[in-house]
């Protein structure tokens, strides 16, 4: 359980929504051309919201735990030393403030602001917040995954669905970031599945199989900041987060990341698609 009070976790649910509203949805399809940037290479952008966003919640996430760090998307994107922090003794605050880049900076949906705490190299709080839906998602380690319909202030416990046959499933793939083994035999194998597909948002793809929608995700990037939120609502809906056999944790940084609604999942998704 994250060692936050009920007044801190309700300050962290407000932050993340205000973070949005300031700096987020104002420049929805309200982008200049000169507030859309690129970093590491043409098709990896950024935009002033992203930057923005992170510096609202690195100010607001550091007071309401005092002593804590922020490991940021783009804080680390300007200083890689940044990420260093995730294996410190201080909790450390790991933020997306715009997952969903891309689609956001073509004024197009999906995408979120996601937020996770990590204690000890271990997430212990998650939160995703959908700006155009006015839903949050909010887990605790061992105290399960709830959605939070702001609109209507009803609250909903999030379960997996479990489908036992191969045509039944849909998952995610990010084929770009997959070895070009597995590239090749996921996009030859995905017809034995019921529907395939990549959103281009992350947190999004966790939130539809947490939600019962969809079934798994394989990503091979590793960031943790795409990972850390949306791992834990898989896993406290009743799913797993699995790298080579073991639990997926924020320190991790070679993949595959398979992300699926329970172990038949994983497995019959892993034969079908990485295997000839």
């Amino acid at each position: 359980m994250a060692g936050l009070s009920d007044n801190q976790r309700d300050a962290v649910f407000a932050a993340i929504i205000d973070a949005a509203d300031t700096a987020v949805l104002p420049r929805f399809q309200n982008l200049a051309d000169y507030e859309i940037g690129s970093k590491s290479s043409p098709s990896d952008l950024v935009t002033i919201a992203d930057r923005e966003a992170e510096a609202l919640l690195t100010k607001s996430l550091m007071g309401i735990l005092p002593g804590s760090v922020v490991v940021g998307e783009e804080s680390v994107s300007a200083d890689p030393g940044v990420l260093d922090a995730i294996n410190g003794e201080a909790p450390v605050w790991i933020v997306d403030p715009v997952d969903g880049t891309r689609n956001f900076a073509n004024g197009q949906t999906p995408f979120c602001v996601m937020v996770a705490l990590v204690e000890r190299g271990l997430t212990v709080g998650a939160w995703i917040w959908r700006p155009i839906d006015g839903e949050m998602v909010v887990a605790f380690r061992d105290e399960g995954a709830h959605l939070h319909a702001c609109n209507t202030g009803s609250v909903r416990t999030l379960r997996v669905n479990c489908p036992l046959a191969a045509t039944e499933m849909n998952g995610f793939v990010s084929f770009k970031y997959l070895s070009e083994e597995h590239r090749l035999l996921a996009r030859k194998n995905a017809k034995r599945m019921r529907r395939i597909q990549a959103i281009g948002c992350a947190g999004e793809e966790y939130l539809r199989i947490a939600e019962g929608r969809d079934h798994f995700a394989v990503f091979g990037s590793l960031h943790p900041w795409d990972h850390a939120p949306g791992a834990l609502i898989v896993e406290e809906a009743g799913g797993l987060a699995v790298i080579k056999g073991e639990a997926y944790r924020p320190t991790n940084r070679v993949g595959p990341l398979w992300i699926a609604a329970s172990g038949h999942v994983f497995s019959t998704a892993r034969q079908q698609l990485l295997e000839p």
